[in-house]
């Protein structure tokens, strides 16, 4: 892959997990700051323009409802997003990225409690919380430049739409059994920290470009682990790596191996 990946881009949900957004996108924010990456640029999307919830709680103007029991809501984040995924698509089409909206080198996906939810339409209607994703997900697939990156059940998302078919990939640990149950055309690896997968150049059919790297973690906390990797392997080597590690008084589980749930 000879692109230099610099564009990230944020994809959210109603439910998805902080830190599974927060690490990968500080480990950026980091690197921003030395000279040979200060260009590094990121987009957060959604459905809508409203803010995100880590809590499945659905926005004020929302006809839907989580099939979920009653939650803590005393305690919750939110993140606003720059543009909703219809003004993403409309923008790569046109062939242009300007303001918030740049090229898509890089998907970011984060995983949490939202990607095993139901929302409930006023209709009756059930529908996975993700579907607004997943159709995203297609949509901007044929725009990726360069890698795509999921983070614990951000695997799970990705394997709905059949972009991580016949594909190497991993999960969180605790989840691993009903995802795999779940998604069985994806070559799934049990108890990887990280795993890095490339679209081969003879792939047919595929939306998504040969050479494409797909990225996926663990659970939660090996969405650090597998950003310093990439970051390793784009932006100069380990010691790039060693040196944001060391930044964020982090120490950096470099062992593929997610060693909790064997």
């Amino acid at each position: 892959m000879t692109l230099r990946p610099l564009h990230y881009h944020l994809p959210l949900f109603p439910g998805f997990q902080l830190l599974d957004a927060a690490a990968p996108l500080d480990i950026l924010n980091i690197r921003s700051q030395y000279p040979d990456t200060a260009d590094i640029t990121l987009t957060v999307s959604a459905a809508t323009l409203d803010p995100v919830s880590v809590k499945p709680v659905p926005p004020r103007q929302a006809t839907w409802i989580f099939d979920n029991a009653p939650i803590n809501t005393a305690c919750n984040q939110q993140m606003v997003p720059q543009c909703t995924f219809a003004d993403v698509i409309s923008t790569l089409k046109a062939g242009a990225g300007s303001g918030d909206i740049k090229p898509v080198d890089v998907l970011i996906i984060p995983g949490g409690p939202g990607t095993r939810l139901n929302r409930i339409y006023d209709s009756g209607e059930k529908v996975p919380n993700t579907k607004e994703v997943q159709d995203f997900l297609v949509d901007v697939a044929p725009y990726v430049r360069h890698s795509i990156i999921t983070i614990c059940t951000g695997s799970h998302i990705l394997s709905q739409t059949g972009l991580l078919d016949h594909r190497q990939a991993t999960t969180n640990s605790a989840r691993y059994d009903d995802v795999v149950g779940k998604s069985q055309t994806v070559s799934w690896q049990r108890n990887k920290r990280w795993i890095r997968d490339i679209v081969p150049q003879d792939t047919s059919g595929s939306l998504l470009l040969p050479g494409i790297e797909i990225w996926s973690s663990a659970g939660i906390t090996a969405g650090m682990d597998v950003m310093l990797e990439f970051i390793s392997a784009h932006y100069g080597g380990i010691e790039v790596g060693m040196q944001t590690a060391k930044r964020m008084e982090y120490r950096w589980e470099r062992e593929r191996e997610a060693s909790y749930f064997l």
